[in-house]
């Protein structure tokens, strides 16, 4: 599986980009981390971040929400007739969980795609052949924000970056993308208020009070039932496992990777869903 080829920051290439003429596009640079996935020939799932690959079910904790959504989302069928070899085609994208930003939730998708490799032109796709791929094989493309902008009337020094498609503020930042290729990235700095994140608790009890909020229960089931399963504890508890670990691995989990077995605040994490089991229970009996 192909390795991305990183986005130069603006500081780095700006005056030869600037300079050259041609059009661009602006995306919108989303808050997370990179996820890029593979279907196999066999018709499993390959799965990794930028610098290594796991197998799916042992994805750290915060990426288990980015594999459910590859797995639910992408069209195997339709892939698989577009191309003669699937393991020639790569995806890349932002597995969007909390980075910073205090994005929304149950409107931002789980990933969205940024880049698609071609093993046979040895390249990737041009940002919007990139764009319709995505769309014709089940997945969510970053949002663009302007297209085909010609590069003498875009202002990179002056220009004030949008505001966020996935939250009320501003964009963590702008990808500006020429046909040829050439990529560079702006970014700007996490709100201040979503970057005080420590919480305390004193059990795990109390962890999953405060994260099983009736909320993040209904946005859960809402997903469920939008997908036409029944709403009962197999449904819906994997899935808030998953939320929860998207939107809290922050402060909940014990080591920046989003894996191992405790939760860094003196109580395992199998406590820690076993407490969240228990109120998921509670919740479906009052559903």
């Amino acid at each position: 599986m192909e390795r991305y080829p990183g986005v130069p920051a603006a500081t780095e290439v700006l005056p030869g980009f600037a300079d050259d003429g041609g059009h661009l596009w602006v995306q919108e640079l989303v808050a997370g981390e990179l996820f890029r996935f593979q279907l196999r020939a066999s018709g499993a799932l390959r799965v990794g971040t930028r610098r290594r690959e796991f197998a799916p079910d042992e994805a750290p904790l915060r990426f288990r929400h980015a594999v459910k959504y590859v797995r639910e989302s992408l069209d195997a069928s339709a892939l698989r007739a577009a191309v003669e070899d699937v393991e020639s085609v790569t995806f890349f994208g932002v597995a969007t969980h909390h980075a910073g930003y205090p994005y929304e939730w149950g409107r931002t998708p789980s990933v969205l795609g940024v880049d698609v490799w071609d093993a046979d032109r040895e390249a990737l796709l041009r940002v919007e052949a990139a764009e319709r791929a995505f769309d014709a094989f089940g997945l969510d493309p970053v949002n663009v924000l302007r297209k085909e902008v010609h590069v003498r009337d875009y202002g990179f020094a002056d220009e004030s970056l949008p505001p966020s498609e996935w939250y009320d503020g501003a964009a963590a930042g702008v990808v500006v993308r020429k046909k040829t290729g050439e990529r560079l990235a702006i970014r700007g700095d996490a709100p201040e208020s979503a970057r005080e994140r420590d919480r305390e608790v004193a059990d795990a009890s109390e962890a999953a009070a405060r994260t099983v909020t009736a909320e993040r229960f209904e946005r859960v089931a809402r997903t469920v039932r939008e997908r036409d399963r029944p709403l009962s504890f197999d449904t819906v508890y994997d899935r808030l496992l998953a939320a929860i670990y998207r939107e809290e691995h922050d402060w909940l989990l014990d080591e920046p990777s989003g894996g191992g077995t405790a939760t860094g605040r003196g109580f395992a994490l199998g406590s820690f869903r076993d407490a969240v089991a228990e109120r998921a229970s509670e919740l479906l009996r009052e559903t």
